[in-house]
């Protein structure tokens, strides 16, 4: 008798834990994507022929500060802009490279982009459309007499997205 009470009270319980236990729904995850919008762009600047600077592009506004001997000349300068599409309400993490190098064209002359930032903390929930637009900024490094021309990333620069 002591055997089938025993029974009884594990089949009790267990039947009592499934109750208990909130319904849940498999669903299938929205593949996650970004999408590139705009270039980071940091402007035209004259490099001073025995001083090194820097171009800080803050990624919540398309004004870069300067340091050392640089001296800005205008040109378009723009934050980079991307969108994360996936699934509504998700919560998303992006990772940035550590830096890249850019080129003139294909001469030797390069220049290094690091200290890569986004608008938004980390972990970032994606709007009830599955979607939200971040802007990344970085900081551009110009070598002292730093040769003029339009210097390009090649596609090294790579952004890491997905869900938390």
């Amino acid at each position: 008798m002591t055997r089938s009470f025993l029974r009884l009270a594990t089949f009790v319980s267990l039947a009592l834990l499934l109750i208990a236990l909130p319904p849940y729904t498999a669903r299938s995850q929205v593949a996650l994507t970004i999408v590139h919008k705009t270039d980071l762009k940091f402007g035209e600047y004259a490099a001073n022929p025995n001083a090194t600077g820097t171009v800080v592009m803050p990624p919540d506004a398309d004004a870069p500060t300067t340091t050392g001997g640089l001296i800005p000349f205008g040109g378009t300068i723009k934050r980079g802009k991307f969108q994360l599409v996936g699934e509504p309400k998700a919560f998303v993490i992006v990772s940035l490279p550590s830096s890249i190098t850019i080129r003139k064209g294909t001469s030797s002359n390069f220049m290094t982009i690091d200290n890569f930032t986004i608008n938004l903390p980390n972990p970032i929930k994606l709007s009830n459309k599955g979607k939200k637009t971040i802007f990344i900024g970085g900081t551009l490094h110009v070598g002292a007499n730093q040769k003029q021309g339009n210097y390009n990333d090649e596609n090294t620069f790579t952004i890491f997205a997905d869900y938390l």
